[in-house]
């Protein structure tokens, strides 16, 4: 996490105080690998599958009004109720934190001996967080700090949902203690 805190000699970023974080992957099987090859292609790179690894760059993104949960009262699921539609984006912040970190993590693999590199964007929804927040002002959290739903005594949420923003990092650790911390309040009253 090099660079969680920003990259202030990227001039690109240097306004951004927090960009995320770099992780190593592990490389796939090479027989899933060589699947996935062009044709022609698979004798040669499939066989120096073994020397590949992968970086996973994690933006930190902001919260955005316009990402989160919808209903489609119109279309209906597998068990026929209304289907839940996920809206996301990036904003241009979000876009920019994140080529800084590819950029990095291409420096990073050149100092190691790479020579080649592909990126693609990982078009997944690991660490969704923030579809109810905690936080002070009503307006903007359903949720009070102690994961009260407001106006509504004893509901509490204690998930993922609940935390304001993602911090670029696998958010388990901070749900599971934010967990703990909103059941000892319900069992001590406060």
């Amino acid at each position: 996490h090099d660079w969680y805190f920003g990259d202030p000699e990227n001039d690109d970023v240097a306004d951004l105080t927090k960009l995320g974080g770099v992780q190593q992957m592990m490389t796939p099987p090479k027989e899933l690998v060589r699947a996935h090859l062009p044709r022609g292609t698979k004798g040669v790179i499939g066989a120096l599958t073994e020397q590949l690894t992968g970086l996973l760059c994690i933006a930190e993104d902001q919260p955005r009004i316009e990402n989160g949960l919808t209903v489609d009262w119109d279309q209906r699921d597998v068990y026929g109720l209304p289907q839940l539609v996920i809206n996301h984006s990036y904003s241009p912040r979000d876009r920019r934190a994140n080529g800084a970190l590819v950029v990095r993590a291409k420096q990073v693999l050149s100092r190691t001996g790479a020579m080649f590199f592909h990126s693609h964007h990982v078009k997944t929804f690991s660490h969704v967080v923030g579809t109810v927040r905690m936080g002070t002002d009503p307006a903007t959290s359903p949720l009070d700090g102690r994961c009260n739903v407001r106006g509504v005594d004893n509901l509490f949420v204690a998930d993922g949902s609940a935390l304001p923003m993602s911090a670029g990092v696998n958010p388990s650790l901070t749900i599971a203690a934010n967990a703990l911390r909103v059941a000892a309040g319900i069992v001590g009253g406060g």
